[in-house]
């Protein structure tokens, strides 16, 4: 009786269970991901031969150039800039004014009047650097949400394209994923067309 309990014993921990997380459920699981690698291999082999791959490469930042929709854009915004510069450029200006001032008049000034001079002066220094942190902040956020438009845009007009002319993708140039590509994949001339066609 006793000799039968130890061989029953020494089976069991020649032929452990099947516990989760043991090694018997790390070598199933091995099992099943290998089963799964055949199964994908198989459906890939079973595609049939007609079932070809179109792809297009498109040049974001060449339209950005020369598309006309995507210039106006980018022209309105420089405006915007050119705007705020010429604002800065004449606070700096009334600055320099008001400090040319000061050292000018020297000791014909009482320590009253010298005191209020530089108030003022400290104050709109202080004015001028707020503004400037105010616009360097408002040109910023114009500027990421106009790259947001104008890539949004162009990417709608290429899901179009895709659409009309059975591509199966569309692939942007410079991208981590295109290595080299035939130029005669490149849809960008198509793209600024449809672009600049929708928004006559």
């Amino acid at each position: 009786m006793k000799h039968s309990c130890r061989v029953a014993t020494q089976r069991t921990m020649k032929n452990p269970p099947l516990e989760k997380g043991g090694w018997g459920d790390f070598q199933v699981k091995q099992l099943l991901f290998f089963i799964g690698c055949v199964v994908l291999v198989a459906s890939l082999m079973a595609l049939p031969a007609f079932a070809a791959v179109k792809i297009g490469i498109i040049d974001i930042q060449k339209v950005l150039r020369e598309a006309k929709t995507a210039r106006s854009v980018q022209d309105a915004f420089l405006k915007d800039v050119n705007a705020k510069k010429a604002a800065v450029a004449e606070g700096q200006k009334k600055i320099s004014q008001m400090d040319n001032e000061l050292k000018s008049a020297g000791k014909k000034l009482s320590a009253a009047e010298r005191k209020e001079k530089n108030e003022k002066l400290a104050k709109e220094i202080k004015e001028f650097k707020r503004q400037g942190s105010d616009f360097d902040e408002e040109l910023k956020k114009k500027n990421v949400e106009m790259a947001r438009r104008l890539i949004g845009e162009i990417r709608d007009v290429a899901k179009t394209l895709a659409n009309d002319e059975n591509y199966t993708v569309i692939l942007e140039k410079g991208a981590a994923a295109v290595v080299a590509a035939d130029d005669a994949a490149d849809v960008t001339d198509k793209i600024i067309g449809l672009y600049d066609a929708r928004n006559k």
